[in-house]
């Protein structure tokens, strides 16, 4: 890594009271976001003459930014409030009809399983879910032979929450198309730690990912991406100025439309201009944009790596399948319950999750290898 982009890390993240491996649960915010969060806070306290275009303006720049991280035309981006909303959107958006099936996979996150059930108490839909049995994860092979024939979505976690599993989405993907099948990912526990390729993109209707993990943003937003398929597929439902293009020019709110904005647009949450959330936002994605996904990645999977080569592996059994590994992992502790570790290091300083009853930790840029060796230690208990 050059010596710039460390001496970066180091005045973004100096902030940080703990020894911090959990992105997978709220990834904290670069230092820079204080200064621009203070700006906009100046504007709240006093709006005077603040700029209209300005203002409904920042929506299309954090766009742009998110574009380039995707490298994909900000046509194809929405903004959101969470993974939850997104998929509802899809839900609410599509047409089904009687036979129509929707699959996802049992022990997923809510946020892909939830809106089905309701979207099947709403329309003709099937909504199912496809247990593992004895698969590590949903292979391409494996659901060629389990979906069903009417599946018309499939919508599936990029990395599991808990285990960490990372899933072939390109080849999944190449299945989907194969098939017509409308494709879902939540890249939520993926994007910002790692990046996502043109290829693995190109094979996806609907990408979504809430912003307040990886990608260091805050809590409160979430964005998408929409295929061209998918915006020429999935309706919109709600009337919102917002998306109007007669929201550009202030004069011309009254002239009522039901058109919108071109695009993934016409998707966009309410109140999208939020200068706080944005402000926020965007210092996130100036920093991941700055340091570069590929770095990013490279150094989070060599920390992985270093920490599975030295942690004291007869005290813990590893959860997460070699094979299938990305920026998160997951170990049972052999010798000490759950809720006693989470203490004793915290103790430590060491910040981590526990899920499911075993440790999760999560990889990411601001951490070294002096705090992979700190954590090793204190695991050794």
């Amino acid at each position: 890594m050059k010596f710039e982009t460390v001496e970066l890390i180091k005045k973004e993240f100096h902030h940080l009271d703990t020894i911090f491996f959990n992105s997978a649960y709220f990834g904290p915010s670069p230092y820079s976001a204080k200064q621009k969060i203070s700006r906009a806070v100046q504007k709240e306290l006093d709006p005077s003459f603040y700029s209209y275009n300005n203002w409904m303006g920042i929506p299309e720049r954090v766009r742009e930014q998110i574009a380039i991280l995707l490298e994909c035309s900000p046509n194809n981006i929405t903004h959101s409030t969470s993974t939850s909303d997104v998929i509802n959107i899809i839900a609410n958006g599509l047409e089904f009809k009687e036979g129509d099936i929707v699959c996802a996979v049992d022990k997923d996150y809510p946020s892909n399983v939830l809106p089905w059930m309701r979207a099947e108490e709403l329309t003709p839909l099937t909504f199912k879910l496809l247990d593992l049995g004895d698969e590590v994860v949903p292979t391409a092979e494996w659901l060629a032979k389990v979906l069903p024939k009417e599946c018309k979505v499939f919508d599936m976690s990029y990395v599991t929450f808990d285990t960490g599993k990372k899933m072939d989405i390109l080849e999944i993907g190449k299945l989907c198309q194969e098939r017509g099948i409308f494709f879902i990912v939540d890249a939520t526990q993926a994007l910002g730690g790692m990046r996502i390729t043109k290829e693995e993109l190109a094979v996806i209707d609907v990408l979504s990912v809430s912003s307040y993990k990886w990608m260091l943003g805050p809590y409160g937003h979430a964005f998408a991406y929409f295929s061209d398929r998918a915006i020429k597929e999935v309706h919109h439902r709600n009337g919102n100025w917002i998306t109007s293009p007669k929201s550009k020019v202030v004069y011309n709110l009254l002239d009522y439309t039901t058109e919108t904005l071109p695009g993934a647009r016409k998707y966009d949450r309410g109140q999208a201009p939020n200068m706080l959330v944005s402000a926020c936002l965007e210092a996130g994605l100036e920093f991941l944009q700055c340091v570069g996904l590929d770095v990013i990645q490279k150094h989070n999977h060599e920390l992985r790596d270093y920490f599975l080569e030295n942690y004291p592996a007869k005290k813990f059994e590893l959860i997460t399948p070699k094979e299938h590994m990305a920026n998160i992992l997951s170990l049972k502790a052999t010798s000490i319950d759950p809720i006693t570790l989470e203490r004793e290091l915290k103790f430590r300083n060491v910040d981590v999750s526990i899920r499911q009853g075993n440790m999760r930790l999560s990889f990411h840029i601001f951490n070294t290898k002096d705090q992979v060796n700190e954590l090793i230690r204190a695991l050794d208990i």
